[in-house]
C-alpha cells in the first residue's frame, strides 16, 4: 500500500489533522495499535472529566453541610462508571468511522519502521512520501517487586467496586486528580510523593495550600520524599514498601508515577529519527531530523504543556503548514493548564515561582475570599496571583479556588490580547458576579 501522508496514532490531534488535510487531495492512512481516538477520549481527560463532575457536586454538598445544606450527597462509584461508560460509548465506537469519514483509510496495528518511507503493519509493509508521528505517552512503568499488581489510569477508569482504602504511587495530575476522585467516593487514600510537593510546574504556594485543604477536607493522607521499593500481595490487599519500611496495607495499588513517551515499539533509528527519553526532537516546523517525518502532540520533546489542547494546536499548525496556508515557524500562544482537584489550581502564561526570580516582573497577590468575590461559601482559602511586566501587561495568572479554570480562562485574553487595562475597562464590561466582571478592578 502507497499513501501520500500516514499518520501513526489515531488521538484528538489527528483528528484535527485530518480536518485540515480534508480538501487536500492527498492520500492519508491512519494506523492505530490500540482504541481509536487515542488516549484522551478513552482512558483520559474525557471521562475523568466526566467523573469530576459528579465528586465535585458530591465535595461541595460536604463542604456547605451546616450552611445550608443538612444532608449531603453520597457518590456511587459504581453506578458513576457505568453511567460513564454509557455516556462514552456512542462517541467512542465511531471514532473510526470519523476518521474514514474524513477521507482517510484507518489502520488497525502497530507500526514499526523499516526505512524513512516504510513502515511494518501486521507484518505487511506500508509506503509513505511522508509520515506523522502521533503515538502520544503511555504510563510509566514501575520496575520494582510487585509491579503486575499495579493499576494504572486506564484500569482506574473500568474499576467498578469500590475499594475501601487506595494507595496512590505519584503526585502529578493523575495522582492528585484520582485521589481527589476517591476521595469523593469515600475511599481512604494515601498519596505517596517522591519529591518534597506534588504537582511540580504549579505555583508553589498554591499547591502547598492545596495540600492542606486535602489533607484537612479530604482526609488524604501524603508521605512525601519516599520511593516505593516493592509491592507485595498480603491476605487484606497489597503492602507498599519503601527503603524506610512499609507503608501500609491497601486494597488496591495506583501507579501514577507518570507518563513515557510512546516510542519503543516504533523503531525510530531505521527511520533516522532523533528521540530522547522526553520524546521525538523537531524543529519549530514539526519536523523531525528525517525530513519527510513529522511529529505532533505528547510525543514531541517539547517545553510547552503535554495537553490535548496543545497537540490540537500542533495538529492544527502542521496541517496549515502542509497545504501551504502558512510558511511561518511555530509559535505557541497563551496556554492555560488546570488540575481538577478540590479546589482547582489553575494558570496560564509566566510562572509565579519564575517573576518571584526576576526583577522585569511585578506580582499582584488577591485573596478572592474577601468582599464580592466570595459567593459559593466553599471557598475558604481562594487565591489569585497576577504577573506583570514592566510595562503594566498582565503575562502569568495563577489560582486556586473551586473556580479556577473559568477565572484563569477569563484572563487568558488579557495576556493575549497584551491590551491596555484602561482599554479594558472602556470596551467591555462583562456578566456579574464572574472573575471575568473583576478584571477591570485586577489589571
Amino acid at each position: 500500500m502507497k499513501f501520500d501522508y500516514v499518520v501513526i496514532g489515531s488521538g484528538p490531534s489527528v483528528y484535527r489533522f485530518l480536518l485540515g488535510m480534508q480538501n487536500s487531495g492527498k492520500k492519508i492512512a491512519v494506523v492505530e495499535k490500540n482504541r481509536f481516538g487515542g488516549i484522551c477520549p478513552n482512558e483520559g481527560c474525557e471521562p475523568k472529566i466526566f467523573l469530576e463532575g459528579a465528586a465535585r457536586a458530591t465535595l461541595t454538598s460536604m463542604r456547605l453541610q451546616g450552611k445550608g445544606i443538612t444532608q449531603p450527597a453520597k457518590l456511587d462509584w459504581k453506578e458513576l462508571i457505568q453511567q460513564k461508560n454509557k455516556a462514552m460509548a456512542s462517541f467512542l465506537n465511531n471514532m473510526q468511522s470519523m476518521y474514514e469519514g474524513l477521507g482517510a483509510t484507518t489502520i488497525k496495528g502497530e507500526a514499526s519502521f523499516v526505512d524513512q518511507h516504510t513502515i511494518e503493519v501486521n507484518n505487511k509493509k506500508i509506503t509513505a512520501d511522508n509520515f506523522v508521528i502521533a503515538t502520544g505517552k503511555k504510563p510509566h512503568p514501575l520496575n520494582i517487586p510487585g509491579h503486575e499488581y499495579l493499576l494504572t489510569s486506564t484500569n482506574l477508569f473500568e474499576l467498578e467496586d469500590t475499594p475501601k482504602n487506595v494507595a496512590i504511587i505519584g503526585s502529578g495530575y493523575v495522582g492528585m486528580e484520582f485521589a481527589t476522585l476517591l476521595s469523593a467516593a469515600g475511599v481512604k487514600v494515601t498519596v505517596i510523593v517522591r519529591s518534597g510537593q506534588p504537582l511540580e510546574g504549579f505555583y508553589s504556594q498554591h499547591v502547598h495550600q492545596l495540600v492542606d485543604e486535602m489533607k484537612n477536607s479530604l482526609g488524604i493522607n501524603f508521605i512525601f520524599n519516599t520511593n516505593v521499593t516493592a509491592v507485595t500481595e498480603a491476605q487484606t490487599g497489597y503492602e507498599v514498601q519503601s527503603a524506610n519500611g512499609n507503608l501500609g496495607t491497601f486494597d488496591k495499588v495506583i501507579n501514577a508515577s507518570g507518563r513515557v513517551p510512546e516510542i519503543n515499539a516504533l523503531k525510530l533509528d531505521n527511520a533516522g529519527v532523533e528521540y530522547s527519553n522526553r520524546g521525538i526532537k523537531v524543529d519549530k516546523y514539526l519536523t523531525t531530523s528525517a525530513n519527510n517525518i513529522y511529529a505532533m502532540g505528547d510525543i514531541v520533546d517539547k517545553t510547552a504543556p503535554a495537553l490535548t489542547s496543545t497537540a490540537q494546536f500542533e495538529a492544527d499548525y502542521l496541517s496549515a503548514l502542509l497545504t501551504n496556508k502558512i510558511t511561518e515557524p511555530l509559535r505557541y500562544p497563551v496556554i492555560g493548564t488546570v488540575t481538577f482537584t478540590f479546589p482547582q489550581l489553575a494558570q496560564a502564561g509566566i510562572s509565579i515561582d519564575k517573576a518571584k526570580e526576576d526583577s522585569n516582573y511585578s506580582i499582584k497577590d488577591i485573596d478572592i475570599t474577601q468582599g464580592d468575590f466570595f459567593y459559593a461559601g466553599t471557598d475558604d482559602h481562594a487565591r489569585l496571583s497576577l504577573v506583570f511586566d514592566k510595562q503594566n501587561h498582565l503575562v502569568g495568572a495563577a489560582e486556586i479556588s473551586q473556580t479556577a479554570v473559568d477565572d484563569i480562562n477569563a484572563l487568558i485574553p488579557v495576556m493575549a490580547i497584551n491590551v491596555d487595562p484602561e482599554v479594558w475597562k472602556e470596551k467591555m464590561i462583562m456578566a456579574f458576579p464572574g472573575l471575568a466582571y473583576k478584571i477591570r478592578t485586577l489589571i
